[in-house]
């Protein structure tokens, strides 16, 4: 079993009151053998001496990420710190870090896993994954190596975001040590049963036209129907020559062909080859096609979701992570999905909730089986 505790803070100039503030919401007297912290906050309190000093005083492992709003016990906010300490006498959470995933990623990961799993006992159940915001190589490539070497166990997580999408400041946190290149992670061992749930774009929202990508690199298209990506956006009425693409602008969907459920992707950047460098794997021979959202689509994609995740019993904390993309697509009303939040899960469950900008989350097969998988766009939750 675990057991949750919540703390947060909107206090981002003064360092002493706001460690003071959080350590007062938390009972430390009542922790169990083992216990992990997840933070979640606006990238200047990185600025502060705030998460440093915080993750000081605390007894237990601490990592998470930048986002650009969050909300835990109640409270929401974009200028918000906020914290989920997990605890139990059955369950292991053993932390680790990486070294720079710019260059390679495969030797980094799998030195700290390896590191990470002499922290427990036998194989982990799962992994919590907070991935750095490295747009050469987007948020998939890292899944995809850390789901190798782990030998695929369920990974749930989120890549690092700011404010400005800006990446010198979408950072990774590991102990109060903030990196732009480095993957924070947690193994939870023991007697655990996670669900996973995953909510995106409603299927009245997705073009009936279909397309086939007939040429891509990893995250990168190149060609969809034999044509170059750009003027197959052409052709949809959809066209942007060069820079950066707003994430709100539209998602793709791509269908894997495998049996599991589409998912999303959103283009980071039109290159100067006049490709386009998505979220995720573009893999040739999968199917593509376009979808929009809207305020009311988040809204009521969130609440189905949690509808579904609250009708079960067998799990006592939710870490939800929803795309940068759904937050956008909010325009002045930006808190409206973290209030349905809110609403939905009252006091029935500890909850922490952030904005991601790549969501990790299995998704399940037809015959039952989970597969890890990146998801843009998209509403996920880890029930524990």
């Amino acid at each position: 079993m675990i057991e949750a505790q919540n703390a947060f803070t909107f206090e981002i100039d003064d360092e002493e009151i706001a460690v003071k503030e959080m350590l007062d919401q938390l009972d430390l007297e009542k922790l169990k053998s083992h216990s992990l912290g997840i933070l979640a906050g606006y990238p200047e309190f990185l600025n502060t001496g705030i998460l440093q000093n915080l993750c000081k005083a605390l007894p237990f492992d601490v990592i998470g990420c930048t986002t650009i709003a969050s909300a835990a016990a109640g409270e929401l906010g974009e200028i918000m710190l906020s914290l989920l300490v997990l605890t139990s006498d059955e369950v292991i959470f053993s932390a680790g870090v990486t070294s720079s995933l710019s260059e390679e990623q495969d030797g980094p990961i799998e030195e700290a896993y390896k590191k990470a799993r002499e922290g427990g006992k036998g194989k982990p159940v799962m992994a919590l994954v907070f991935v750095p915001y490295i747009i050469s190589l987007g948020g998939e490539a890292i899944v995809e190596s850390f789901n190798r070497i782990s030998e695929g166990i369920p990974l749930f997580g989120t890549v690092a975001i700011d404010a400005s999408n800006n990446p010198r400041k979408n950072e990774t946190i590991f102990n109060g040590e903030c990196s732009k290149d480095r993957l924070a992670f947690v193994l939870l061992f023991g007697d655990l049963h996670p669900s996973f749930f995953t909510a995106s774009i409603p299927e009245e929202k997705i073009q009936k036209k279909r397309g086939v990508i007939t040429k891509s690199y990893k995250n990168v298209i190149m060609e969809v129907n034999n044509m170059p990506i750009l003027s197959y956006l052409k052709d949809l009425g959809l066209q942007r020559e060069s820079g950066t693409w707003e994430t709100s602008s539209f998602p793709f969907i791509i269908d894997y062909n495998d049996g599991t459920k589409p998912v999303a992707r959103s283009i980071y950047v039109i290159t100067k080859e006049g490709y386009a460098a998505c979220g995720g794997y573009m893999p040739e021979n999968a199917t593509i096609s376009i979808g929009d959202i809207g305020y009311v689509d988040i809204v009521r994609t969130a609440a189905d979701a949690l509808e579904g995740i609250l009708k079960k019993d067998t799990g006592s904390v939710l870490l939800l992570f929803a795309c940068l993309t759904r937050y956008l697509a909010l325009d002045a009303n930006t808190t409206a999905e973290m209030e349905k939040v809110r609403e939905c899960i009252g006091q029935q469950k500890k909850y922490q909730f952030c904005y991601s900008g790549g969501e990790i989350c299995p998704v399940q097969t037809e015959k039952g089986e989970l597969i890890n998988r990146f998801h843009n766009c998209t509403f996920t939750a880890c029930l524990i």
